[in-house]
């Protein structure tokens, strides 16, 4: 065949049918590639989509990515199939065809017929491509979000990357270190790094869930950073706070020992046995407590202050300072329960009694069934209190027992409302 200037707009008289037959060779070719650009443009989105719906649900999974599917990539690997035959059938149309050639008419009609086919099949698969879109709309965007939200997750965790290290510099100058702000920017550029690069390669699970994790570490970083100042300057009063409070402690203790000689003078052993070894576990919290002062003196000497380590370092110190106290107020207020118990007992029995007249007087005003329902305890308990009339009445009262069953009356009072008030 020979080559012409048939590819023009007119149709010559003198070979009107072959004309013609050319233009509508060209008008089907150029209609194709429409419905082909139309559908592949389709495809190409929803290639991706269906491969991040897939990795995403791996992730979740924790399965191996390959060969992993879901509902949506299965259906569409299939819609993919439907697609492919009349797409490669368009392809290698396309490929012969040259519009430049002055084909025979013959030829030519062949050629427009071969094309409208093809269109027509390419057009009859867009129904089929909007009910997936519209049967897995939310799957699909949930996976376009995924893709979506990375870039700006990424210049956000950028962002703040920045901040901390800006905040780390600062406080650096002031003297100021906190390891994990330092590995927490390390972690988070590392991370930045990874998402770019898989956002590049459109990988965008990865990218998605190594963005996600560079934010995480850049807000930790700057949060750490930023607060290094005020952390440090905690450290500074909470030193000088223990040490205040290591002085009290260490004039009560002093006091200790006339105390536990009280206790074993003038109560029976059961009395105050809970309190026994107070002597020994307040001497041990206070040695814990001068070495981890002398420990704390060489941090908050030291450049640059190690904030976290002094922070700790200050938490331990306190807890033990709080077991000190604890165990000597225990030991006080024992003595101090029994000794107001021996001299007037007729007050622990009015306390118990007006807690009583008011549980009585509270479940008396509950709706229903609910005051029978209470009045066995409230009886019981009434007839635990008398007969702590009748101890304290002893000749050698045990102020231990007493204090234990006062104590178990009004407990059971107490959990008495608490279920009565639906708590």
């Amino acid at each position: 065949m020979a080559t012409s200037d048939a590819g023009g707009s007119g149709v010559r008289w003198w070979r009107r049918s072959r004309d013609l037959a050319q233009q509508q060779a060209r008008a089907a070719q150029a209609d194709a590639a429409q419905a082909m650009s139309h559908l592949e443009s389709l495809e190409v989105d929803l290639n991706e989509l269906s491969e991040i719906d897939a990795a995403a649900a791996a992730v979740r999974a924790g399965a191996e990515r390959i060969g992993f599917t879901t509902p949506l990539s299965q259906e569409w690997d299939r819609i993919s199939v439907e697609t492919g035959i009349p797409a490669l059938q368009f392809y290698e149309l396309d490929a012969a065809y040259d519009a430049r050639v002055d084909h025979e008419e013959d030829e030519a009609r062949r050629i427009a017929a071969g094309f409208g086919a093809a269109a027509a099949r390419l057009r009859e698969l867009l129904p089929e491509v909007e009910r997936f879109r519209a049967t897995h709309a939310d799957a699909l965007a949930a996976a376009a979000a995924i893709r979506e939200d990375t870039p700006g997750l990424i210049d956000r965790a950028d962002a703040t990357r920045t901040e901390a290290s800006l905040a780390l510099a600062a406080a650096s100058n002031q003297g100021l270190r906190d390891g994990a702000a330092s590995d927490a920017l390390v972690r988070a550029s590392t991370l930045i790094g990874t998402a770019r690069a898989a956002a590049e390669e459109r990988r965008w699970v990865d990218a998605h869930t190594a963005a996600t994790g560079a934010v995480a570490a850049a807000d930790e970083a700057r949060s750490l950073a930023t607060d290094l100042p005020d952390r440090a300057e905690r450290i500074r009063t909470g030193h000088l706070s223990v040490r205040t409070r290591r002085d009290a402690i260490l004039t009560q203790q002093a006091r200790l020992p006339e105390v536990m000689s009280q206790l074993r003078r003038r109560y029976t052993v059961d009395a105050w046995r809970d309190v026994d070894g107070a002597p020994e576990r307040v001497a041990a919290a206070l040695k814990q407590v001068e070495d981890g002062l002398v420990e704390l003196d060489r941090l908050v000497a030291q450049r640059p202050l190690d904030v976290p380590a002094g922070t700790a370092l200050l938490a331990t110190v306190r807890t033990a300072i709080n077991d000190a106290n604890e165990d000597l107020r225990a030991a006080t207020d024992r003595l101090q329960r029994l000794d107001s118990l021996a001299d007037d007992p007729q007050v622990l029995l009015e306390r118990l009694r007006r807690r009583l007249v008011d549980a009585r007087r509270f479940v008396s005003a509950l709706p229903g069934s609910d005051p029978h329902r209470y009045g066995p305890t409230l009886d019981g308990l009434a007839r635990r209190t008398e007969q702590l009339r009748e101890k304290v009445g002893a000749t050698r009262p045990d102020w231990g027992a007493v204090i234990a069953e006062a104590d178990a009356v009004e407990a059971g009072l107490d959990a008495m409302i608490r279920t009565a008030r639906g708590h």
